[in-house]
């Protein structure tokens, strides 16, 4: 089974995401990773950057300069909806050809992706989970895991659907607003729930 987690940013989604993988015996898959290492000099990410993006977008040694890369996207918005076009479909490709081999081997996959629903690719998945966290806890986790300011880590949040839409668009919904133990025990019934509904009817529908 293969299985999306998603939700806001600082809700906790990569959090959620290993811990429900641990639960499941499922490898950890990430979109956010998958576009780094596509990022990297000599991948087809990178090679699409270089014929699309100027010379400032990129360091003396090729490499791509991440920081302003990063600031630029959620202030220009032109130019993150360039950079969506050009690597959202080489993402989604990588995803779904490791989804494959993962049904193929009969192994769970438990798949980060943050922009599910905005690029609306939830049928790719068996199941959507998402992250749910108040407003003032995703700030304080965005200001302290970027480094950032108030202002620059609210105009981060609103480049992405409202949290609370998300929420309307799935029937699974864990809160990882307070303790690690409470979010835990919430994927432990998540997991219980979808071993006895859409688990077993898929595969059902395998045999």
């Amino acid at each position: 089974m293969n299985v999306v987690v998603t939700g806001g940013m600082g809700s906790g989604k990569s959090f959620v995401s290993s811990a429900l993988a641990k639960m499941l015996g499922a490898e950890n898959l990430s979109a956010d990773s998958v576009c780094r290492e596509l990022l990297e000099p000599g991948f087809p990410g990178h090679s699409l950057l270089q014929k699309h993006f100027p010379a400032n977008y990129f360091l003396n040694n090729g490499q791509l300069n991440r920081p302003f890369l990063r600031t630029t996207i959620f202030s220009d918005d032109t130019v993150r909806l360039q950079l969506d076009t050009l690597l959202h479909p080489l993402v989604r490709e990588e995803l779904l050809s490791q989804c494959l081999e993962a049904k193929k081997k009969g192994d769970n996959l438990v798949v980060e992706v943050p922009l599910l629903f905005e690029k609306k690719w939830q049928s790719d998945f068996d199941a959507t989970l998402v992250v749910y966290a108040d407003k003032k806890t995703c700030l304080k986790r965005i200001m302290e895991r970027d480094k950032v300011s108030t202002e620059a880590a609210l105009t981060a949040m609103a480049c992405q659907m409202p949290l609370a839409e998300k929420c309307k668009l799935t029937r699974w919904l864990v809160d990882n607003s307070g303790d690690p133990g409470e979010t835990l025990a919430q994927l432990n019934k998540f997991v219980h729930k979808m071993l006895g509904s859409e688990f077993l009817e898929l595969n059902k529908k395998r045999m």
